[in-house]
Parts: C-alpha cells; sequence; structure tokens
C-alpha cells in the first residue's frame, strides 16, 4: 500500500519516473522524481495530501492525494492529436462492449476539445455526457468559466452541463473522509476535500447555474456532507429537476441511505467493486471492522428504498464491460472465481433492476431518457445485440456474453 522510492530507483535509477496507482488516488515517484520536484523532509504535506515518509521524515515515495500534483505538474503534456487519438481508442472500445453512451465524470477543457474534434468529423462513436473538473478557484470566477465551457463544448453527441466534485479520496489510502476512525490507526479518520460550508457554498452557486452537480464520495462521512449540500442547495434555490449524482458511494451510515431517494439523489455505483478482493480483504476490511464493513456497496438495500440507481465503471480504474459488473453485483463474487459463498449476500442484486441501471436509469441519469435508454418507437436507435440470452444462463456466466 505504501511502495518505496528504494524499489523504483532499482528499476529506474537514472532519469526521474511516476506511476500512477490503478485508482489514481496515490501515485509511485522515484527519487530523482523527489529531487526534480524539491520534495524532501521538510516540505509540508499540501492541503488535500499526503507525503508518506520513512522512519525519518524523508519521502518514502509514496504520494497521496494532492500530493501527487508536487510531482505530476513537471509531467510532459499531451498534444491534441495524442488525446483525440485516445479518445478515439476509448471509444472503440466502448463500442466493442455494447455501448452507446458514457458519462465523461472528470472532463478538463483538453478533452472537452478532443471530444468537440471527433464529433466535428463525425467520429464520436458513443454520446458523450462530460462532468467538467471543478478547479479550487474562487467560485464566483470558476462558475463564469465553467458557463463559458458548458456553452462552447453542448452540440451534436457531446453534452457539458454536469461538474465534477471530489467530496474526499480513498479508504485504501485512508485518504477517505470516514465518521469514526480507521481502526488501528488512532484518531485518523481521512478528511474532507472542503469543509462542509465551502462544499454547500460551490454546490449551491453552480446549481443556481443549473449545472447538474456530479460528487465522488466514498466515506460514509463524505457521504452524508455531500447530502447535507445537496439538501442545502435545494433550500436556497427551490426545488426543480436537478438530477444530482452521488458516485462510488462505499461505506454508508445506514441512515443516509434512504436521504438519496428522500433529495432525488441519483445513486451511481461501480457493481464490479462490490466483491471481496484483494483491495476490500487487504486494505478495506482491516481498517473498518465487521459492523461498519456490512455496509459496503449496499447495492440491493438502495435499491429497494426507490432511489434511482445507476451503474457506472470508473473506468479505466476497472473492467469497462457492464455484463462483468452486473455478474458481480448478483453474485457479490469475482467473475474470474465465481462459485462459492457471496460476499454480503444480502446485497445481492437481481438482473432486471441491475438491467435497469445501465439503460433507462443511466439515461434518466443523463438526461436523454426521452430520446434513448429503452426499445420504444420514437426513440433513437441505440441498440445492441448479445449472443446470449443472459435471462436463460446461470448468473455466473453473464460475463461469458458478447
Amino acid at each position: 500500500a505504501n511502495p518505496k522510492r528504494e524499489l523504483l530507483d532499482r528499476l529506474v535509477p537514472n532519469r526521474p519516473a511516476f506511476l500512477y496507482a490503478a485508482d489514481g488516488h496515490s501515485a509511485w515517484v522515484n527519487s530523482k522524481a523527489l529531487e526534480l520536484a524539491g520534495i524532501t523532509k521538510d516540505t509540508k504535506d499540501p492541503p488535500n495530501g499526503r507525503i508518506e515518509r520513512d522512519a525519518t521524515g524523508a519521502p518514502s515515495g509514496t504520494l497521496r492525494e494532492a500530493a501527487i500534483g508536487l510531482v505530476s505538474k513537471l509531467l510532459p503534456t499531451y498534444s491534441t492529436q495524442e488525446r483525440i487519438g485516445a479518445a478515439r481508442r476509448a471509444l472503440a472500445e466502448a463500442n466493442r462492449l455494447g455501448i452507446t453512451s458514457i458519462t465523461d465524470a472528470d472532463a478538463g477543457p483538453e478533452y472537452l476539445e478532443a471530444y468537440r474534434a471527433l464529433d466535428d468529423q463525425n467520429q464520436l462513436t458513443a454520446r458523450v455526457y462530460a462532468a467538467i473538473h471543478v478547479e479550487d478557484n474562487p467560485i464566483e470566477g470558476e462558475t463564469g468559466r465553467l458557463v463559458t465551457l458548458r456553452r462552447r463544448y453542448t452540440g451534436g453527441r457531446l453534452r457539458a452541463d454536469q461538474v465534477k466534485f471530489y467530496a474526499d479520496g480513498v479508504i485504501e489510502a485512508r485518504t477517505a473522509a470516514l465518521l469514526a476512525p480507521y481502526a488501528g490507526h488512532g484518531a485518523e479518520s481521512g478528511s474532507l476535500n472542503y469543509t462542509p460550508e465551502d462544499l454547500s457554498a460551490r454546490i449551491t452557486a453552480l446549481d443556481r447555474q443549473g449545472f447538474q452537480i456530479h460528487v465522488h464520495a466514498i466515506g460514509d462521512r463524505a457521504i452524508r456532507v455531500t447530502l447535507d449540500a445537496l439538501a442545502s442547495a435545494r433550500r436556497e434555490n427551490g426545488h426543480r429537476d436537478a438530477r444530482p449524482i452521488v458516485a462510488h458511494i462505499e461505506l454508508f451510515d445506514p441512515a443516509d441511505l434512504v436521504r438519496f431517494r428522500d433529495l432525488g439523489v441519483i445513486a451511481s455505483f461501480q457493481p464490479f467493486w462490490a466483491q471481496a478482493d484483494e483491495y476490500i480483504r487487504d486494505l478495506t476490511l482491516p481498517v473498518l471492522g465487521p459492523a461498519r464493513s456490512r455496509w459496503l456497496y449496499p447495492i440491493e438495500t438502495m435499491l429497494n428504498s426507490g432511489a434511482v440507481v445507476v451503474g457506472g465503471s470508473d473506468w479505466s480504474v476497472s473492467s469497462l464491460n457492464p455484463l462483468d459488473a452486473i455478474q458481480v453485483a448478483i453474485t457479490r463474487r469475482s467473475v474470474e472465481e465465481p462459485d462459492g459463498p457471496a460476499w454480503i449476500p444480502e446485497e445481492r442484486a437481481d438482473l432486471p433492476r441491475l438491467l435497469a441501471a445501465y439503460t433507462i436509469n443511466a439515461a434518466y441519469a443523463t438526461r436523454a431518457e426521452r430520446e434513448t435508454g429503452s426499445i420504444e418507437v420514437g426513440k433513437l436507435g441505440d441498440v445492441i445485440v448479445l449472443d446470449q440470452n443472459i435471462f436463460a444462463i446461470p448468473a455466473t456466466k453473464i460475463h461469458e456474453a458478447r
């Protein structure tokens, strides 16, 4: 969980090396990279970031959250053509898996420009709904910047009318914000990226401008503070068809589950994560303990609450294939080892509602339910064909359908 720079030094001794963790919330760097960035034992942790250190206080080579930026700002930038090429490859992979619409949940201007270039050439082979990355600028100026980007990049098969906040980090790095401390780590309970008051003010300001709010919230405290902020925006701005999305929603205080339906908040799960893999077994269960761990990815409980549930991948963090994720949500087991006891079996979900989460509910989440998301007369022909009837095969075989 905390790889050391010395190991990377042995592999890459003479030039700076930088590796993102798969989830993007940590990075591993060698001594040359730390030297280039001027990071020493005297460097203080930046706000919302942590420099992991050895016993002497020197940087050990792992950077968490905002601390990644101390080195990543030195990375060479991609050209527009490289980004367009990357978008083409990503769209081809999505299309191969039957995906006709995507939400890019954290899009900066350079990515929006790549999508626009493809759409102008009639090569945007999926409908793209983009959540624009919110910078940590004063909200007045940031609102104007976001409004300009929305106007510039909405049209054709591209729509950029969501905005993306990160309320906290991730449990594995102990940067997710929890209501109670991480077991075995003293009083450490993670941290919020915004104070509750600041998050409320920012969300309220952008909601007032008609943006759809999209928030990353992993820990139970981050989920609660995000719901509080969305409730505050609703009070301040009046009720409207806002459809805010809260994504990842890993660990719940059960009292907050019903608030999604009550507030009209869309619950965006990544069902592929609802399995006891190494992340869960080695890095999550030990720091939460059994009582809290019962409320990890409670998909079935959320479905039964009446909230709108959508399914996503968080690709490239994990599998882009919706059928992989649907199978995991039904079996609560890995697709590689499908047989055996389910993890938190009371949270196993059912196929019809999971299909809805990836079709009509996902269309609702992107305000496209009148155009797509179901096969109906008058809707767009966003139709795929599977080679198997997934209702007629064992749940453990769903991921094999093509």
